[in-house]
């Protein structure tokens, strides 16, 4: 009897042991799978039998809303599949394996189904609903992945910075317009997932109720992005990342751009550029900086000690030099203008054209280009290592290298611009609770999220291309600048097309570059066409070149008016010159 009576015990306590999260997460992860795609076959049927356009809406937007609950999963863990699920409707291309993979998923479908359905192409529409089934059976995989408890909450606080870039500024809802609906679902969904790795204390709780109680007060038409972001989102995210820590569940320690720790964009030391080093050899230290700054004001890289980096890129306008087309060596004008390098660093590629993948490269083609700088580092090598100057700034900064090398000064240049991220702007200030915005300010941000869709190419924190939250690939866009405004006639520069001219699709692509202290970097555009920001807003206004009446298959910026104010203008602007450092 004692020995029957001490197996009970003991099935009784293994019946009470807590479930292991990772396998909780795992089961609650395929009971979304499964309601994902049982609404998207119901997304198929209505199409297939040609329901009313209404339903057939709501089918798709109902599946959009299944998506989103998993969204933090399925970006996180198989980035690739969910390119084909949920991915930017254009073509991408791999010009390595000489390959263009078309796009397809949730917003290649969204363009048949909205504003209204397109019944010319049923077929097609019913073909790309095929292949989104076909691309969600990829996502069985990840019922065979081991997770931890720290990159599932990795995850989901991701998730809330994707929220506040992306979902609130409606980029993979262009024209459904459903933002606010998905950006709630996602975060309504999130503490089903964080309560397997712990109970969910007040402090928590209360900021996802609140967070969620304002977004359903919310509609597009006078939607408050600043205010979701600042009193909402930010708060969230801080009081995540403390019940992970009394959760005493440790964060990440791997590198990257924007840290795993960081509770808020505006955290100290929130950003880091050494991820696209790839080589922690590279990485950035206050010698390097120090040095960097002493070869990038110095002629002794160019020709005949004729132009240094600084003749370009001047400090007090940006890092950028105030004319339509730089002037290199002896004067010489060279194919485009001057960009900033202020949060250079926090970008996978530089150049207009994207044509190279680091700053240390930037920096050689910048000092070996005969129109620039026509310099040659190893001769600049030669004469630094005899300049007394020279040698103390050397040693601190490679300690550990008995022989200095180019590699080493296009390291230290880059370390320079790599430090010119300083996020002093008032924006910055307001953001971290340090300052002030008056209201058409303010009113300016939300346009610039809302309206006037700035925010889906130049994605909020950094106003650049770079996406985020993962910040791995820097994006291009084509718009179909013109050789001056209005002039209907685009420019010839050919942008990544130049080095690549069989990709049609890359004809007239430029990098969406940083638009932080846009202020002081008149002129605008890739040729310096633009002369102020009235001429910039107005082309946008339009929707660019296609827009304006131009064909241009391939523009990638909308042609859609955007149908703005004059006091809208005023106030977009306004907040554009909210972002200058100080």
């Amino acid at each position: 009897m004692k020995k029957y009576t001490l197996l009970f015990f003991i099935s009784l306590l293994w019946s009470c042991k807590p479930e292991d999260p990772t396998l909780a997460f795992k089961k609650q992860m395929a009971t979304d799978l499964g309601i994902l795609n049982e609404q998207v076959s119901k997304l198929q049927q209505t199409v297939v039998t040609k329901q009313p356009q209404n339903s057939i809406q709501n089918a798709f937007l109902q599946a959009r809303i299944a998506y989103k609950k998993i969204e933090f999963i399925t970006e996180y863990f198989m980035p690739s599949a969910t390119r084909l699920v949920n991915g930017a409707p254009l073509n991408e291309i791999e010009i390595e394996e000489n390959m263009i993979n078309e796009p397809g998923g949730f917003q290649v479908i969204e363009e048949y189904v909205f504003p209204k359905i397109d019944t010319a192409n049923h077929q097609e529409l019913v073909h790309q609903i095929n292949k989104l089934q076909t691309e969600l059976k990829r996502y069985q995989t990840l019922q065979e992945l081991e997770y931890m408890p720290n990159q599932c909450l990795d995850a989901a606080r991701l998730e809330i910075f994707r929220i506040s870039s992306l979902g609130l500024s409606g980029f993979d809802t262009p024209l459904s317009q459903n933002k606010i609906t998905e950006s709630k679902a996602a975060l309504a969904h999130l503490p089903n997932y964080l309560s397997l790795f712990g109970k969910i204390d007040n402090n928590l709780e209360k900021v996802f109720s609140t967070t969620i109680q304002f977004l359903e007060k919310q509609s597009n038409e006078s939607f408050d992005a600043l205010t979701c972001i600042k009193q909402y989102l930010q708060p969230l995210t801080k009081s995540l990342v403390d019940w992970q820590k009394i959760q005493e569940i440790p964060p990440l320690k791997d590198t990257r751009i924007l840290s795993a720790e960081a509770s808020s964009y505006f955290d100290a030391n929130a950003f880091s550029g050494d991820f696209y080093t790839h080589n922690a050899d590279s990485y950035t230290t206050p010698a390097k900086v120090e040095l960097g700054q002493m070869l990038f004001f110095d002629p002794v890289l160019s020709n005949g000690n004729g132009v240094s980096c600084v003749t370009c890129h001047q400090p007090d306008k940006a890092f950028t030099d105030g004319l339509k087309k730089a002037k290199g060596i002896l004067g010489k004008q060279v194919q485009r203008n001057t960009p900033t390098l202020m949060y250079a660093g926090l970008q996978s590629k530089q150049f207009y054209d994207l044509s190279v993948s680091s700053l240390e490269e930037q920096a050689e083609k910048v000092v070996h280009n005969p129109l620039e700088m026509k310099g040659n580092l190893e001769k600049a090598l030669s004469l630094i290592e005899k300049d007394e100057k020279y040698k103390q700034a050397i040693q601190k900064a490679f300690p550990k290298k008995d022989k200095l090398e180019t590699r080493h000064l296009r390291n230290a240049i880059a370390s320079y611009v790599r430090s010119l991220s300083p996020f002093k702007s008032r924006f910055d200030q307001y953001m971290k609770g340090k300052g002030i915005l008056d209201d058409t300010e303010k009113v300016g941000f939300n346009l610039f999220m809302g309206k006037a869709k700035c925010g889906t190419c130049h994605f909020f924190p950094l106003f650049n291309g770079t996406v985020p939250p993962d910040f791995q690939k820097t994006e291009s866009e084509v718009l179909g600048v013109f050789d001056q405004p209005r002039s209907k006639k685009i420019d010839k520069d050919l942008g990544r097309g130049t080095y690549n001219p069989q990709v049609t699709d890359w004809h007239f692509a430029f990098k969406t570059p940083t638009i932080r202290n846009i202020e002081k970097t008149a002129p605008y555009m890739h040729n310096g066409a633009y002369p102020d920001l009235n001429s910039v807003i107005d082309f946008y206004d339009h929707g660019g070149a296609v827009g304006l009446g131009v064909n241009l298959e391939n523009q990638t910026l909308s042609d859609e008016q955007l149908k703005l104010s004059q006091a809208e203008k005023t106030a977009l602007i306004a907040f554009l010159k909210t972002l200058t450092d100080r």
